[in-house]
């Protein structure tokens, strides 16, 4: 399994950067929490899950808002990043002899907050996106500002789903596929979110299985960088268990799992690189 990527917080490190306080609150309410999920039968990933869903739904309207105000753009080097992914992930979608379905999956989708980039990217019709988020409340505000386009055609628009990532069917978006979710996708993508899952290596397998063979892909970007995300472990592993996986760590998994069928074609920037400050996370794989 996938190991976080920094050691703990040093004590001195974290007493100079937590106060005493604090980290005392923390460790009493760890303690609580798990004699909670003893007695309520709850596991690890059940708890990641309780965490995530309180804090996105309490931030959802908040940052739904934010995001209108600023024209649902990022700051321009960070929108640069996102957009670069967006079109990757787009261009495995465009129709071809060998697959005319074009379809895109959002992991971790919040309010819609890259529909925008992918629609400029080229994803013209709304039914050939489905987003997914653990907070129902993100989702609602993905539906009021991007569920009502249809494709003309089809009569089809955009799906939100309220759900979790590892559990939900996605069968329901096959056509033509006698039911089962395998090969649904044409590319899926992880916009800062992979770390926000309780179980990194689980979910790219469950990408895998989703994603269509022979030039599927998978694009995983985070605009503001791998050593970004190791801060956020570092503050709450709670909430984010572990780093992004560096380029190595993906050449072994790669190896380990050769049944996902995976080739690495854009290498992410190790985090404190010189390529992290400049460019963020941006990891490409393609599905043969």
């Amino acid at each position: 399994n996938l190991e976080p990527l920094p050691p703990p917080m040093p004590p001195a490190d974290r007493n100079r950067l937590v106060p005493t306080i604090q980290f005392e609150m923390f460790q009493n309410d760890k303690l609580k929490l798990k004699a909670l999920t003893e007695a309520h039968g709850y596991n690890e990933r059940d708890l990641h899950n309780i965490y995530q869903r309180i804090t996105w739904d309490a931030s959802a309207d908040a940052k739904a808002v934010g995001a209108d105000i600023a024209g649902n753009k990022m700051k321009p080097e960070l929108q640069e990043r996102v957009s670069r992914a967006c079109s990757i992930a787009v261009g495995a979608t465009l129709a071809t002899e060998e697959s005319p379905r074009g379809k895109l999956l959002d992991v971790g989708c919040g309010h819609g907050a890259i529909v925008s980039s992918l629609v400029e990217a080229g994803l013209t019709e709304p039914d050939m996106y489905v987003g997914i988020d653990l907070s129902p409340e993100m989702v609602r505000n993905a539906v009021e500002r991007y569920g009502e386009e249809r494709n003309g055609r089809t009569g089809k628009g955009r799906v939100f789903v309220a759900d979790d990532f590892f559990a939900h069917d996605f069968s329901v978006y096959a056509e033509g596929n006698g039911g089962s979710e395998e090969g649904v996708f044409d590319s899926i993508i992880f916009c800062s979110s992979l770390h926000d899952l309780p179980d990194m290596e689980g979910a790219i397998s469950k990408a895998v299985s989703l994603l269509r063979p022979n030039g599927g892909k998978l694009v995983i970007v985070h605009p503001q960088g791998a050593m970004h995300v190791i801060g956020q472990h570092q503050a709450n592993p709670v909430m984010v268990s572990r780093g992004l996986p560096t380029a190595n760590e993906w050449i072994d998994l790669i190896e380990k799992f050769s049944d996902w069928g995976l080739s690495l074609e854009h290498v992410p920037a190790d985090p404190r690189s010189d390529g992290d400050i400049k460019d963020g996370y941006l990891a490409v794989f393609k599905k043969t």
